[in-house]
């Protein structure tokens, strides 16, 4: 962010803290503030509005407390210069405080991050087995003779629902493998790209038969890349386009010098400039812009894809103008990179 933006909250929090300031203020209210139960007020409403908007933009518990550490600083600083603070008591004991302060929520948010995770990773794990002993029964039910139609649909839904909620385990599971200082596995094989593209477009046509989606292949496509996790990729992205596009979704596949190129396209209203700062950042939803508001998900789909993108040594990302549309270009070499050097980082916010 630029200093402008960082900037964008300081005249609202200093604004909020010279009226609470100029406030009396009893012996009992300070000590409910230093509890953390101050009565909600001006500065309630511009801190959460701060940290929503931090959060929307990418940022972490350790960098949003630094924000708060510099202001201070500032403050202190120019009070000092002011007024004198010739033994700098007031200014080292402040930079004390923040110290602390700093490497407890580094340390906390560390720890809560891992614990949350390792509890995504056992949910995952031991859900996975209840949830094939009911895809299996539903496959039998599916094919016994002895059932009517009214039952065979019912046993078909409870087929597809279980399907569903296998692969969300599986992006739970993949989730946490990232998380926890893994990255996706992959199992490279040679394989051509254009008939992979080919297996998701037609399984996608039978989910949205009211949907067009075009496929154009061109040049060499063959390489060494994990077919299932590429299959992933193209099915997560056309799957957002449809959700959130309008009109037809195009799929390109085409040869690029030592690699190749997959994009996906559709049009519609834009994603919104905050959106696209953490697109890629698991657990994040993008606002819908076709009315669907049943559309369910768990907002790892694009996390997900450029966690596969990346194991491969490729990269993604991703264009949204309002006459051009929103484009996903996916850029892979035609063999990953050995395992040490598959991880690749994130974009900057």
């Amino acid at each position: 962010m630029s200093d402008r933006a960082l900037e964008d909250h300081a005249d609202e929090l200093l604004d909020a803290i010279v009226r609470d300031m100029e406030l009396p203020q009893t012996s009992s209210q300070q000590a409910e503030k230093s509890k953390g139960h101050a009565a909600a007020g001006g500065l309630t409403k511009v801190g959460q509005k701060h940290a929503s908007d931090r959060l929307e933009s990418g940022f972490k518990l350790d960098q949003l407390v630094s924000e708060y550490r510099a202001l201070r600083a500032s403050v202190v600083r120019l009070w000092a210069e002011a007024h004198g603070d010739k033994q700098g008591e007031l200014t080292r004991f402040n930079e004390a405080i923040d110290e602390t302060l700093a490497e407890s929520a580094v340390r906390y948010s560390e720890l809560m991050n891992r614990t949350r995770e390792q509890f995504l990773a056992i949910l995952g794990h031991d859900l996975r087995n209840p949830l094939g002993a009911i895809a299996m029964g539903a496959t039998l039910l599916t094919k016994s003779e002895s059932i009517d139609d009214k039952q065979a649909r019912v046993a078909t839904r409870i087929l597809n629902s279980a399907g569903r909620m296998t692969r969300m385990v599986n992006s739970l599971l993949d989730l946490a493998r990232t998380r926890l200082g893994g990255s996706i596995p992959i199992v490279p094989r040679p394989m051509n790209l254009a008939l992979v593209c080919q297996q998701v477009i037609a399984e996608l046509e039978v989910i949205h038969p009211d949907r067009q989606l075009l496929l154009e292949s061109t040049g060499d496509l063959s390489g060494e890349w994990d077919s299932d996790r590429l299959t992933q990729v193209i099915s997560n992205l056309v799957a957002n386009a449809l959700q959130h596009g309008e009109g037809a979704v195009s799929v390109v596949a085409q040869e690029h010098g030592d690699g190749v190129i997959l994009q996906t396209h559709n049009q519609g209203a834009p994603i919104p400039g905050a959106a696209l700062k953490s697109i890629f950042e698991p657990m994040v939803r993008l606002p819908e812009q076709n009315g669907d508001k049943n559309a369910t998900g768990l907002g790892l789909g694009l996390y997900i894809a450029h966690e596969v993108v990346a194991a491969h040594g490729g990269t993604i990302r991703v264009t949204s103008i309002e006459k051009e549309g929103t484009t996903f270009t996916v850029q892979l070499p035609r063999h990953p990179p050995r395992k040490t050097d598959r991880r690749q980082p994130h974009p900057p916010p």
